[in-house]
């Protein structure tokens, strides 16, 4: 079940949700009858990234709906000719799609391509430049972004339910009835059979259930309901944005589907979770009575997920129908075809230019000539089509969707050093302040060269392991050693929160590196920024303000990456990065000489990354081995193996670790006093 999202207009929401209203449309400026046909058409998107126009509203503080509505003639949302334009590049041009109701269609390409641009358009986040975008008049649209994060002091629980608006609303219409047959109304029995009818027709009276289900299924176990959303990682508030979506208007659809349905625009939703809750969503999808648009770089949840697939890359929006691995094998069967009839096309072309200019300055055959000529002007539009689309490349398709070409990404040297560069002995991990330990009795080596995957369940202490590693969260037992000359860089997706945002992406990384390393050049900056999904223009000449939460977190890891370091902590690091991005990334590490500690849900990733060891955290302990070739064992990443055991007991902020501490002293101090 599921229920969409409704969500805060303040810049701290960590969903948006768009209401339904009366018919508005935006940027409709060359829609005609006799457009091109909607569906597998094709549009021109060139490789940026989205602008961030915070401009979403709620049903709670406006009536105005942002989403642009309009006639869609049974769909659930049409693209018309759309273009969308960033600065002075077109992301989208031409590009037309229709989405039917009950679909859920899969949006892939490579990073930076405009993907959750486009998202942003259909939400009413920002505008189309050009074309008719239009969404359902009455589809309740619910939108999860990359950059949601939430302020909020509810809890996990009250978060999670406090975009039930048609369940909030049905209560007060049964608690309105009641009043009215206290008070002796002639009309409160009418009203209370009207509120309980609608009540009953939203399944009111299994509300706490579908809560339940939700919050279980993205990994939060019970005795973590109640901690308050302030206290979580950027990570978990992120799974409670999702879970908020999921229990909202746009997500429970109890009366069906339809144009008048829910309407979910989900932009990287497996993002922080692990396989048992990416198993969840994947059969949520699958359930859902409402429509879907889903940017996603995960292979399987576009293999169990979507029922079909549409590709950004060459300028194109390509449609294919089924899912992920049906995808692969249609684009390289229809590569295959288009390159043969590109063959005989040129061929067709090169007789008839000889024919041209054989015969154009005879006059008997002049007129032949020009009709040759007519007709070579036809062949050429068709093989300029066929490059535009990048099936006259001669190179190979990328691993994943899109246009994402190899590239390579160097890491600097490691300083010299100690060769064990890190030692824990007995030691107990957590967070203090009454708290109990998350990992106790650890004993630990890691030394230069290895690469160490940290492995294990929800909330086992993974991330509290990395901090604790890297010295910003003392031990609660035992010894830390650093070894001589050790230098330990920490990544959290949470870096990406802290970047300024008035300033350009390769200004930005060079002054962190710099500031490490004076002598580290341009090039180098735009070589690690490129590899990453940000090259070009995107790198220099717009600010981070204007990119997406994916195009945040790669700029983060740039900047992280740059800096010279001899061991590096990865939570991760992953996220956000398509398959070559991750190839490369990937790569970059296995050829660095310093160590690699790295926690991860991508199955993808780790397999990559050919681990020397892996350690596995659970139930209060951790256990290490030695992977033998790089190969993973099936329970490292199982679903069942990585059932949550103490929901987000190790992903508290490290902050909220000292709160706990304060809390606890004050209690002991208030316990003395009395």
């Amino acid at each position: 079940r599921r229920a969409a999202m409704t969500s805060h207009a303040s810049s701290a929401a960590m969903t948006r949700a768009l209401p339904r209203a009366s018919s508005h449309r935006r940027a409709s400026s060359s829609y005609s009858p006799s457009s091109p046909s909607p569906g597998r058409a094709r549009s021109r998107c060139r490789a940026s990234a989205s602008a961030s126009t915070e401009t979403a509203t709620t049903s709670e503080t406006s009536s105005r709906d942002v989403v642009p509505r309009g006639d869609t003639a049974g769909a659930v949302m049409i693209l018309r000719d759309v273009r969308v334009t960033v600065g002075d590049r077109d992301l989208l041009s031409g590009a037309n799609l229709r989405v039917e109701p009950g679909e859920c269609v899969g949006l892939v390409g490579a990073n930076g391509c405009g993907k959750s641009t486009l998202l942003r358009c259909v939400a009413g986040a920002r505008e189309v430049s050009g074309g008719d975008l239009l969404v359902s008049p009455r589809a309740d649209v619910g939108y999860l972004e990359q950059t949601a994060v939430s302020g909020s002091s509810r809890t996990v629980a009250q978060e999670a339910r406090s975009r039930m608006t048609h369940v909030i609303d049905a209560e007060s219409a049964l608690r309105a009835a009641e009043e009215a047959i206290a008070a002796g109304d002639v009309n409160g029995a009418t009203m209370m059979v009207a509120a309980r009818d609608r009540f009953e027709a939203i399944g009111g009276d299994a509300v706490e259930r579908r809560v339940a289900d939700v919050l279980n299924g993205l990994g939060f176990a019970r005795e973590a309901w109640d901690r308050p959303c302030d206290a979580l990682s950027g990570g978990w508030q992120m799974r409670v944005a999702l879970a908020r979506l999921l229990l909202s208007p746009a997500g429970d659809c109890q009366s069906g589907g339809g144009v008048n349905g829910g309407f979910l625009l989900l932009d990287e939703p497996t993002n922080h979770l692990d396989a048992s809750a990416k198993e969840y969503l994947a059969g949520w999808l699958r359930a859902y009575k409402g429509t879907t648009l889903l940017v996603s770089h995960d292979e399987a949840l576009l293999e169990k997920g979507v029922d079909r697939l549409i590709e950004v890359r060459g300028g194109r929006l390509r449609g294919y129908s089924g899912n992920y691995s049906k995808f692969v094998e249609e684009r390289s069967e229809r590569r295959r075809v288009n390159q043969a009839a590109a063959t005989k096309e040129k061929a067709k072309a090169a007789k008839l230019a000889q024919f041209v200019a054989k015969n154009s300055a005879r006059a008997s055959t002049a007129a032949a000539a020009r009709s040759r000529a007519k007709q070579l002007e036809g062949v050429n539009a068709r093989l300029e089509e066929m490059r535009e689309d990048g099936d006259l490349d001669d190179k190979a398709l990328g691993a994943g969707p899109g246009d994402a070409k190899r590239v390579t990404l160097r890491l600097p040297p490691a300083p010299d050093g100690a060769k064990e560069v890190l030692t824990l002995t007995n030691a107990t991990i957590g967070y203090g302040g009454g708290l109990s330990p998350l990992i106790n009795d650890v004993d630990l080596v890691v030394r230069r060269g290895d690469r160490l995957l940290v492995v294990g369940p929800n909330g086992a202490g993974k991330s509290t392991l990395l901090r604790s590693l890297g010295g910003s969260l003392r031990l609660q037992g035992g010894v830390l050693a650093h070894g001589e000359g050790a230098r330990v860089g920490y990544f959290s997706q949470d870096l990406a929160q802290e970047l300024p945002s008035d300033v350009p992406p390769l200004t930005h990384v060079l002054k962190v590196a710099r500031a490490a390393n004076p002598t580290l050049n341009e090039q180098t900056a735009r070589s690690v920024l490129g590899a990453l999904g940000l090259g070009g223009n995107a790198a220099k000449d717009r600010v981070i303000g204007d990119l997406s939460g994916g195009e945040k977190a790669r700029v983060a890891l740039a900047a992280f990456v740059l800096r010279p370091v001899n061991v590096l902590l990865l939570d991760e690091a992953s996220n956000h990065l398509d398959a070559a991005a991750i190839e490369a990334l990937t790569e970059g590490l296995r050829d660095w000489d310093g160590a690699v500690v790295a926690v991860t849900h991508n199955e993808a990733f780790a397999d990559a990354l050919e681990p020397t060891f892996v350690a596995r955290v659970e139930n209060g302990g951790m256990k290490s081995r030695m992977v033998v070739g790089g190969a993973l064992s099936k329970r490292d990443f199982s679903a069942t193996a990585m059932v949550s055991t103490g929901g987000v007991a190790g992903a508290v902020r490290e902050d909220a670790g000292a709160g706990a501490k304060a809390k606890a002293k004050a209690k002991a101090k208030a316990k003395a006093k009395a």
